[in-house]
């Protein structure tokens, strides 16, 4: 039996919905803490990249990434692009991971982060949460 490709075309709007919703609620728990932290902020711009949203805010910190929500300061949207793609390697983690996402990458890279300065001699990528973002996320840092 042979399959009609323009029948198949038709589908294809409803197929990329169904995905979109599927994997919404595969990351549902950092869809929604995405959302309230863009509620908190307000950032100041935003645009949609490879299925995640990246907003730009002045009162963040550095940059978190949140299923599809990525928020980054402001002012490191000047910087080569790694940051962007380090967060959206995060965001990668996300659909990989779902609802363990914040068990295996979010809270022990938040403690990561509150925890590393740069007089701890030790490079902030080099934590498995960061170095696999980077991975992901196409970063090389020679």
């Amino acid at each position: 039996m042979k399959v009609d490709s323009p029948n198949l075309q038709r589908f294809e709007p409803v197929l990329r919905k169904v995905v979109t919703i599927l994997l919404y609620v595969w990351q549902l728990p950092q869809n929604l803490a995405g959302l309230l932290l863009v509620a908190v902020l307000r950032p100041e711009q935003s645009y949609d990249y490879e299925g995640s949203r990246i907003y730009y805010a002045s009162r963040m910190r550095g940059g978190i990434s949140l299923g599809r929500y990525i928020v980054i300061r402001d002012v490191m949207k000047d910087y080569t692009g790694a940051v962007e793609q380090h967060e959206l390697g995060h965001a990668k983690q996300s659909r990989i991971l779902g609802w363990f996402y914040l068990f295996v990458i979010g809270i022990p890279s938040l403690l990561w982060a509150a925890w590393w300065n740069e007089s701890r001699n030790r490079d902030y990528y080099s934590f498995y949460t960061e170095r696999w973002a980077d991975h992901l996320g196409g970063v090389n840092r020679c």
